[in-house]
């Protein structure tokens, strides 16, 4: 019997790039022995026509299930959304705009055949990224994995990922509300691996991650991936006093070399005012730094012990719909 294999994707304002991604994905799971597949796509409260979309291939396919949130709720959520309601032997999300490679499903399938719980595509280049963005991801990913001391957020490895019955179990029963996949994925360490590709450019439409999104999504991994932002107040605390004992001495010294006329008072005066306005300046940003910093994981805590779902479905569309 085959192996039935769920492709989850989630979709905001994707009129175009739907029927496209259809047409690309029958061409590859066609040759894909032993395995059955059925899809799943998330309406996360798009603007557009994308649910008109999606409700015209439903009409056509019998291996389609449309999960439509009552409004906008992220990707997360949405990706969530759709693992809630999938029942096959596997998953797979990606992206339906076709950055994600379809030709790897077949390898993602291979790789399930050799028993792996997790498999993970890897992207080996980030060209079609701005430069901003390549040097930013890499600075994000090398700062998490060194505030933790290992690799809790594997490099250039997003939500394009296959999971088993058993990995997704596991995930789905983590208790967070707000979940972020990324960090919650390795968290499992289940039997793992990583395939590399190349990712493509948009066939259609345009990417809803701007600048503000990014900065957030950073925020909020790095606080589900460690803790150690936390106690970085109490080292740099700890190194500020290592500093300003030797720095008082040294203006000491200075201040007693003015009388007898080595160097001029009024300099030492000017070079003591203006060191201490630059820390009171450099502590003041670094207060308000971390006490945001605080603020996001107080954020998550709140999230988290207020127990709201972090979507909400506004209706399924099943295939077994249309055998009522």
């Amino acid at each position: 019997m085959n192996k039935v294999v769920d492709i989850v994707s989630p979709c905001y304002n994707e009129e175009q790039t739907i029927p496209l991604f259809f047409a690309a994905v029958d061409q590859i799971t066609k040759d894909i022995p032993d395995f059955t597949f059925r899809f799943i796509l998330i309406n996360d409260g798009s603007t557009d026509k994308t649910l008109e979309v999606m409700n015209s291939i439903y009409e056509r396919r019998n291996d389609f299930t449309i999960v439509d949130l009552s409004r906008n709720s992220g990707q997360n959520p949405a990706l969530t959304a759709g693992l809630s309601v999938a029942k096959g032997d596997y998953v797979i999300m990606m992206d339906i705009d076709l950055q994600d490679p379809v030709c790897l499903i077949k390898d993602i399938c291979e790789k399930f055949r050799e028993g792996y719980e997790v498999v993970s595509p890897h992207r080996v280049s980030r060209q079609t990224d701005s430069a901003f963005k390549r040097e930013s991801a890499g600075f994000f990913y090398k700062l998490t994995n060194r505030l933790e001391k290992k690799n809790v957020i594997p490099e250039n490895v997003n939500c394009f990922r296959g999971l088993s019955r058993k990995a997704l179990d596991t995930i789905l029963a983590l208790p967070e509300k707000d979940r972020l996949l990324v960090a919650e994925i390795p968290l499992i360490g289940y039997r793992s691996c990583q395939i590399d590709f190349v990712r493509e450019k948009r066939v259609a439409g345009q990417s809803k991650y701007n600048l503000d999104k990014m900065v957030n999504y950073a925020f909020d991994i790095i606080s589900a991936a460690t803790a150690k932002p936390l106690y970085l107040p109490i080292k740099i605390g700890a190194i500020g006093a290592a500093v300003s004992l030797p720095l008082a001495l040294i203006f000491l010294i200075l201040f007693f070399l003015s009388d007898t006329g080595v160097i001029s008072f009024s300099a030492v005066t000017s070079m003591m005012i203006l060191t201490i306005i630059l820390f009171i300046l450099f502590g003041v940003f670094l207060i308000i730094f971390f006490v945001g910093f605080l603020g996001v994981y107080l954020h998550n805590i709140l999230i988290n012990t207020r127990g709201r779902p972090s979507f909400f479905i506004d209706s399924i569309r099943s295939p077994e719909d249309k055998n009522r």
